[in-house]
């Protein structure tokens, strides 16, 4: 197993990196942004991988590689509410009208973008992305999960968000960092759904145990609890998906409301709402104000290859008061999630739009 760390601007470079010097065959561990706002990832490839993997392999290797990954890196403190470091010189002048375009281009709503180019125009910074760092630090509050949550995780969202493949993700984090995880599943009735659940867990060598009600929710919760001393909870983390609901349907949620509530009788289990980016962002900002009456408190924005824009995302975090906690660019479980903060946020938006100033190009390598 040969196993190689890179680092990068973001996780795009980093898996363009990852191909050129692994090849196309290589798993990608893990992720994380480190104190500088940099991408770090851990990749692994076999050292006769000239064919594609099989199902059966492909587990065998994420296996060793989060087990190689435990050995060969000690588990790192990381602080959420830490502040970021300053932002590095982008090589971007700072221009309202640029900041206006790139906003635009990641379809932010007029007000929301004209309130983060007028915050970034009166910090005096001539930085780019420094500025708007900055005015999205000011704006947003940026909470990312720790790798093992000291109470248990209920993802919930609309239909296709990725909340299954977010738990598996999540836990993933918790596997890397050599911790035993509790995966439950509330949804029961969608077909497939057991299955995909299931193969997720196999991956990490982890059972999922599926609730179909409130009570056999709160029997594992209770189980999870009794079996776990308080002081260490947070070394046994747990993870549960809920089935979809439109939240504009009022018996779907209402029956999404009372599982959520007596989750957090049982267990003082937290709401996280996961959201695909690509959505109209009148919808999402509607769909977080709902999901928010939950409880939730936390965003996790997903499919943010397929939008190509987190502007949608940016905007119902703000009109909900949500707080952007990770953000997931690929569908591939070993890829992980990248936490949020506005150094990362910044560089999503100025790096990814086309109406750039001269010189922009160095951004690629700040």
């Amino acid at each position: 197993m040969k196993l190689r760390t890179f680092i990068a601007a973001d996780m795009a470079e980093a898996i363009e990196a990852v191909r050129h010097e692994l090849g196309t065959e290589a798993i990608i561990v893990s992720s994380f942004t480190n104190d500088a706002g940099s991408i770090e990832v851990t990749a692994a490839i076999e050292p006769d991988a000239g064919r594609p993997l099989s199902l059966f392999e492909l587990e065998s290797s994420l296996e060793t590689s989060l087990r190689e990954r435990l050995r060969t890196a000690p588990p790192e403190d990381h602080h959420p509410d830490a502040e970021p470091a300053p932002a590095p010189h982008s090589g971007i002048a700072f221009d309202e009208a640029l900041l206006a375009r790139a906003l635009d281009a990641q379809g932010a709503p007029a007000d929301l973008r004209d309130g983060l180019v007028a915050a970034a125009a009166t910090l005096d910074n001539d930085d780019a992305l420094a500025a708007l760092a900055i005015a999205l630090r000011d704006r947003f509050a940026f909470d990312p999960l720790p790798a093992c949550p000291p109470a248990p995780v209920m993802l919930v969202g609309l239909p296709g968000s990725g909340k299954t493949v977010t738990m598996a993700k999540l836990a993933a984090g918790a596997v890397i960092e050599g911790v035993s995880v509790d995966l439950i599943t509330t949804d029961t009735a969608r077909a497939g759904a057991a299955q995909q659940g299931e193969a997720y867990g196999r991956l990490l060598d982890l059972d999922i145990r599926s609730a179909e009600d409130i009570d056999g929710l709160a029997l594992l919760l209770n189980e999870h609890e009794s079996g776990t001393a308080p002081a260490d909870r947070a070394a046994r983390p747990c993870f549960i998906d809920t089935a979809s609901v439109n939240p504009f349907d009022r018996q779907e949620f209402a029956a999404l409301r009372r599982l959520a509530e007596g989750a957090r009788f049982a267990a003082d289990t937290e709401p996280v709402l996961v959201l695909s980016a690509a959505g109209d962002a009148r919808l999402l900002c509607e769909t977080a104000s709902h999901f928010s009456s939950l409880g939730a408190r936390r965003l996790i924005a997903t499919q943010v290859d397929i939008s190509r824009r987190i502007g949608a995302v940016l905007a119902a975090a703000d009109h909900a008061g949500l707080a952007l906690s990770h953000i997931s660019v690929t569908p591939y479980l070993a890829r992980g999630l990248a936490a949020m903060n506005p150094l990362v946020c910044a560089r999503l938006i100025l790096g990814t739009h086309e109406a750039r100033a001269d010189g922009a190009d160095a951004m690629a390598a700040s």
